[in-house]
């Protein structure tokens, strides 16, 4: 539960404070008013880090030194400076030095229109966002994911040297088979926990029959280490070669489906929509059953590309959530205003909270 929120020179805000409540939190303005700013402070202070730019610096103020986003989250106040040499994190006004320490204090589920590319994005894309998700959940997924990035890192300089110490190379291909298993264990346990849910949440918010599944293309057969070892063996001359790591969990792919069809190829923008909106919802099963807490789930200008009834199906929906905040331009005149908490925005100012 966010109780609260405090920016200062972050994007078009030079300073604002929130009080969130429990339930729906509409946050109302015109475009370009910082309603999704507002939205990205919250993803920062779950996951340290922004969902739109790589370079904090541009998060800044213009004319700026700095920029503080704060927020108490339950019991737990946390806050991140953006400053021109990085950023400092706070759990309880006390310094964290690693982001691991941080990521997991508050849990956020974010939908944004632009987040429709995923299904025709390049499969890192989506491998960023099945780490995302995980991470935020274990610690120990995140630590094998260093690991193992530092690992192909090391092993693909070997790979350019023109003769490569294949006995390094053997070391290399030991420890990535040690740390690649847990992490594709918890891919694969990921992607079962979501399809429990999946589907019915389709239903729910789309009235549509289709079957919603996700299918995780694990780069092995058989998820243990003897598997993985042959894999990287039979890969080796090719690597040698081509001089990079040619398989293995960082070339892993998940495909989104309607009724046993990739969704990319088969489902109309309609549908895509709606699988990727029942894939949100179904994280927030996903993360209470994992952590024993629900997620704060966000929405950004999500109502404008649904149909009157969709909206509906979709809010009733989210009265099942502790918390949610949804930012639009006005509230449809169709839906129930009662149990709403409106908040509007202008030019990165709290105008009227209601």
């Amino acid at each position: 539960m966010i109780r609260d929120l405090s920016l200062r020179n972050f994007r078009n805000y030079e300073s604002a404070h929130l009080e969130f409540r429990p339930g729906l939190n509409m946050i109302l303005g015109e475009n370009a008013q910082g309603k999704t700013n507002l939205l990205e402070s919250l993803v920062y202070l779950s996951l340290t880090r922004s969902f739109r730019l790589n370079d904090d610096t541009k998060a800044i103020r213009e004319g700026q030194e700095f920029a503080d986003i704060r927020c108490t989250a339950d019991q737990q106040k946390l806050e991140i400076i953006l400053h021109k040499k990085g950023k400092t994190l706070l759990v309880n006004k006390v310094p964290v030095k690693r982001s691991s320490e941080f990521i997991g204090k508050l849990n956020v589920v974010l939908f944004t229109p632009d987040d429709l590319g995923i299904f025709a994005d390049a499969p890192r894309e989506r491998r960023k966002m099945l780490n995302q998700e995980i991470t935020k959940i274990s610690g120990t997924y995140l630590a094998a994911l260093n690991h193992l990035q530092n690992l192909l890192k090391d092993r693909n300089t070997l790979l350019k040297t023109v003769s490569p110490d294949l006995i390094y190379l053997d070391t290399l291909d030991q420890k990535l088979c040690e740390y690649s298993l847990p992490v594709i264990q918890e891919r694969k346990k990921f992607i079962e926990q979501i399809n429990l849910t999946l589907n019915d949440e389709f239903h729910e918010i789309s009235g549509m029959e289709e079957k919603a599944e996700v299918i995780y293309n694990c780069c092995v057969d058989e998820a243990d280490i003897p598997h993985l070892a042959e894999m990287l063996k039979n890969s080796r001359e090719r690597d040698i070669e081509s001089r990079m790591t040619n398989t293995g969990i960082h070339r892993e792919d998940i495909t989104f489906m309607l009724d046993g069809k990739n969704v990319i190829y088969h489902a109309s923008q309609g549908q895509k929509r709606m699988i990727l909106l029942a894939f949100k919802l179904a994280l927030l099963s996903y993360v209470e059953k994992e952590t024993g807490h629900q997620a704060v789930l966000l929405l950004d200008d999500v109502l404008s590309e649904l149909d009157p009834q969709r909206q509906r199906r979709l809010l009733k929906r989210i009265e099942r959530t502790e918390q949610c905040l949804i930012t639009a331009a006005e509230i449809p005149p169709h839906l129930d205003t009662g149990r709403i908490s409106t908040y509007r925005i202008h030019d990165g100012k709290t105008e009227v909270s209601v």
